[in-house]
């Protein structure tokens, strides 16, 4: 029989725990004013104690506004990302770990390199191309993108697949797989966790994305993230932003990132483990 741990109380372990939950406090605490004050009556001052729970501020956050429609962007964007990038990057990893070719080290690092590379440096460039080609307010610049890959996904396909062993490489050529079907049936299985923690990654990116959609789209086809940080809350009549309700209105926002995390977040953790294990 195992035997169970005990916690035992050391100074050293009262220590740990104490700063645990000062921590925990601390990034929590901006979770609760959000919550206190998005409760709380329409042009009222910001509060740190609760004045009242007034629940229908998270109706008017979906009806004084498209919000459904922008999630519904939101949802197709992210979509498209997930079958596109998570896909490709699993491919191209897995070339660079298993396919033995003149120059591979030297393309990895290259792609790596781009990593190094801040984003908004080939935003514009990149901007003037799909325009150039008439792909603004399409969703043409995501299906793109996400077959290139992604620089991060990619390495973390490539270590996780180098850590397999070739004997099981070696069957399925022996069996007559062609490299796709060695891929698809022998690797792709026995990688779900780094195929969850590509997916938990890109649809948290695409999610919170605000530049990249503002760009690229018309408002009617702005996904929730950019729709919220363009659109104000107003009452009929009124210029006056409601805060209340924009804060209602991020909190629903964060709901899916947060669910997407919870649930996720041991694959995310074995994942990252993982890939630096070689077999």
């Amino acid at each position: 029989m195992k035997a169970r741990a005990t916690w035992r109380s050391t100074p050293g372990n009262v220590v740990i725990y104490a700063l645990i939950l000062i921590c925990s406090a601390i990034f929590l605490f901006p979770m609760y004013l959000a919550i206190v004050n998005s409760l709380t009556a329409w042009y009222s001052p910001p509060t740190i104690v609760p004045t009242g729970f007034r629940w229908e501020n998270f109706a008017y956050a979906t009806t004084l506004i498209a919000f459904w429609r922008f999630m519904r962007n939101s949802v197709i964007l992210c979509l498209i990302s997930l079958a596109t990038a998570t896909f490709t990057s699993g491919l191209v990893g897995y070339a660079f770990a298993r396919i033995q070719a003149p120059g591979r080290n030297v393309l990895f690092m290259i792609v790596l390199s781009t990593m190094m590379l801040p984003g908004i440096v080939t935003q514009i460039p990149t901007y003037i191309l799909f325009y150039k080609i008439g792909f603004i307010d399409t969703y043409w610049p995501w299906i793109l993108g996400g077959i290139g890959g992604n620089a991060f996904f990619i390495f973390l396909y490539r270590q996780f697949f180098s850590a397999i062993p070739k004997e099981l490489e070696e069957a399925a050529r022996i069996d007559g797989c062609s490299i796709f079907r060695t891929y698809w049936s022998i690797f792709v299985p026995l990688s779900f966790p780094v195929v969850a923690t590509v997916a938990v990654m890109n649809f948290q990116n695409t999610w919170g994305d605000v530049i990249t959609p503002f760009m690229y789209l018309r408002q009617d086809h702005y996904p929730l993230a950019t729709a919220l940080s363009m659109i104000s809350y107003q009452a009929n009549g009124s210029k006056q932003i409601i805060s209340q309700v924009s804060i209602a209105a991020g909190i629903i926002f964060m709901i899916p990132v947060l669910v997407t995390f919870f649930l996720g977040q041991r694959y995310v953790v074995e994942g990252i483990v993982t890939t630096g294990v070689k077999g």
